[in-house]
């Protein structure tokens, strides 16, 4: 059974899954963002980080397997992020990898749940057994990442029915989500690209000296498009075995 100790450092170079902290901070009357950044390091991941499309789906990790012989194996260990809100981490979770972002923040601690094939309910066995096959299918172009951790969101109609994702379970690896608009560095000028997005966006997620911070378009304003309008927003770049979803 893989244990906490199996995800311990080295450090994962992306995202390990830990708390995500607004750019921006909240307003306390309209829990709308203001213009000020939340700290000094929010404010320089705005001017200078790196952007990804943020995914409505459920964040997960795959893990190169190292139990076995080879360098650089080809199998990786599926997992789904979970958030135990404070209470101890459940015996068969472990804990996230090491990175910059938090596993606790505001009542909120993360662990990840193992995906395995024989768990208990036909309608989890099934689902379990569909992402595993999916990692699997798509193994070559894990392993052509070059990282032991690779970060995910389990995306399909069985997770939070992501738009643009016709198929019931697909990975859409972080990394691949880059966005190379010309985005105005400022909170006007993130909020007129998040508002103005044809199709819509859910928000960004930005990267500096490996921390992952986000901006979320329904925190400008909470009859966005993206809430409006969700079934046509900007899909992911992401994998999947069948894009037809279960009868």
């Amino acid at each position: 059974m893989t244990t906490a100790s199996d995800m311990e450092p080295p450090m994962t170079a992306g995202f390990n899954g830990g708390k995500m902290v607004h750019i921006f901070e909240f307003d306390d009357t309209t829990k709308l963002y203001t213009s000020n950044s939340f700290s000094e390091a929010a404010h320089e991941a705005l001017l200078n980080g790196r952007l990804y499309y943020k995914i409505d789906g459920s964040n997960g990790m795959l893990v190169r397997d190292r139990s076995g012989d080879e360098e650089e194996s080809a199998t990786f260990l599926a997992y789904q992020r979970l958030d135990t809100r404070g209470k101890p981490i459940p015996e068969n979770c472990v804990a996230l990898p090491a990175g910059e972002n938090a596993e606790s923040y505001e009542g909120h601690s993360y662990c990840y749940e193992p995906i395995l094939a024989n768990v208990d309910g036909k309608k989890a066995r099934k689902r379990n057994q569909a992402m595993l096959a999916t990692v699997e299918h798509f193994s070559e172009h894990l392993s052509g990442l070059h990282s032991d951790f690779v970060s995910i969101e389990w995306v399909g109609k069985k997770f939070n029915k992501t738009p643009g994702v016709p198929a019931d379970i697909a990975i859409a690896i972080h990394s691949e989500q880059t966005c190379d608009e010309n985005v105005e560095r400022t909170y006007d000028g993130m909020r007129s690209f998040l508002l103005e997005a044809d199709p819509p966006i859910e928000g960004l997620v930005l990267e500096h000296e490996g921390i992952f911070w986000k901006i979320r378009a329904d925190c400008f304003d909470r009859k966005c498009k993206f809430k409006t309008h969700t079934a046509t927003a900007r899909p992911p770049v992401f994998l999947a075995t069948d894009p037809t979803p279960e009868k």
